[in-house]
């Protein structure tokens, strides 16, 4: 048996996972969600296989039905059992994790298919190549756009989530079923690169999702980091640095270390999950998931504390005057204004203001004009 048919059905869709995983700035999806849904994947794949060999031998379905109709409908939906469950979970945040954890599963699901169409195929290398740029990568953005749906009906209510619910599972089964009725027609042209540009494209749109995801995440830390957690003004805005955070930490690392750098960057991950989990109190309607969040976001304040006992105070003010904190939005307006009127006045060759011996003239005149006798 040559092997490296099934490397191939097996190392590149992985190395797209961690990929896809690496997005997630914040580390917001836990390693063993992304873990688990993808074991899920796997299981999802003999279930499917057990579902479709049924519809076939009992006459229910043609071969080519299945492959059009009911296998994007029952693939999908067993798929999207694992993202049910996680999206209940109080470590579920937003549609990046419900994102990353679908295309998790949808991975899963995906090698082990590989090995069955490599295993019946003359061209194994070949069957291994076309799936991992095509087919691998369609069952990993189906599934992770029925994640980015239940991701967003997380913040919904009842009917909120079962629109959204219902929303994602046709989504994932119509591009699902687009590609298959795509390869499975005899359309001319090169089907393999159809297939690959429908694959690639369905990649980069759940990518350019996560993005946008990213981003509004970064604006919930910008709103919800402050003094009450004792975060001060420059290490939020290293924080809303974390993807340059090697190059904005290089100094420190040359004055005080792999290791201090390294407890560093966990306590700013830290304060980021913070932020972020705050905001995510905000816009949960259920109690009982409030109240897990609730209990999630002590847990990171404690874990916040214990990591800047561990990096230390002369260490911790290193990283506040990366960014200074700036001044109050008001005093920055006054002064802005003020410099505006000694610029004027120069232009307009006028007397230099003073602000404070016009602050006298003023209060004079105004004592002047009290000791005036009033009409009776």
């Amino acid at each position: 048996m040559n092997i490296i048919p099934y490397i191939i059905a097996t190392l590149i869709p992985l190395v797209v996972l961690y990929v896809v995983y690496s997005l997630d700035l914040y580390q917001m999806g836990a390693f063993k969600n992304v873990l688990g849904a993808f074991i899920w994947g796997i299981a999802a794949f003999f279930l499917a296989r057990q579902l479709n060999s049924y519809l076939y031998l009992s006459g229910t379905f043609s071969r080519s039905e299945i492959v059009r109709y009911a296998a994007p409908f029952g693939e999908e939906a067993l798929k999207a059992l694992v993202l049910i469950y996680l999206v209940r979970r109080a470590d579920f945040t937003y549609f990046v994790d419900g994102a990353i954890y679908g295309f998790a599963a949808g991975m899963g699901f995906a090698i082990f298919e590989n090995y069955e169409y490599i295993g019946a195929s003359a061209v194994g290398i070949g069957t291994a190549i076309a799936r991992v740029i095509s087919v691998n990568l369609i069952h990993a953005s189906a599934t992770a756009l029925m994640g980015i749906s239940l991701g967003k009906s997380r913040f919904s209510r009842v009917w909120g989530q079962i629109g959204y619910t219902l929303g994602g599972l046709l989504l994932a089964m119509f591009l699902h079923g687009l590609f298959n009725n795509i390869t499975d027609r005899d359309i001319p042209g090169p089907i393999l690169v159809y297939s690959a540009m429908i694959g690639i494209a369905a990649t980069g749109i759940i990518a350019f999702i996560i993005f946008r995801g990213l981003a509004e995440q970064r604006r919930w830390i910008e709103e919800k980091l402050g003094m009450s957690d004792r975060v001060t003004g420059g290490e939020a805005r290293v924080v809303q640095k974390l993807a340059d955070l090697g190059e904005i930490l290089e100094p420190l690392r040359k004055q005080f270390g792999d290791a201090k750098v390294t407890e560093v960057e966990e306590f700013l991950l830290l304060q980021a999950r913070l932020g972020i989990k705050r905001k995510t109190l905000d816009k949960l309607p259920d109690e009982k998931m409030r109240i897990a969040v609730e209990k999630e976001i002590a847990d990171i304040r404690e874990k916040m504390e214990e990591k800047r006992r561990k990096v230390g105070s002369y260490v911790m003010l290193a990283v506040r005057n990366i960014f200074p904190g700036e001044s109050s939005p008001l005093w920055g307006m006054l002064e802005t204004r003020i410099q505006q009127r000694i610029d004027q006045r120069k232009a307009e060759g006028g007397p230099k203001l003073n602000l404070f011996a016009n602050l006298d003239q003023r209060m004079a005149a105004n004592k002047s004009q009290s000791e005036l006798p009033k009409d009776r």
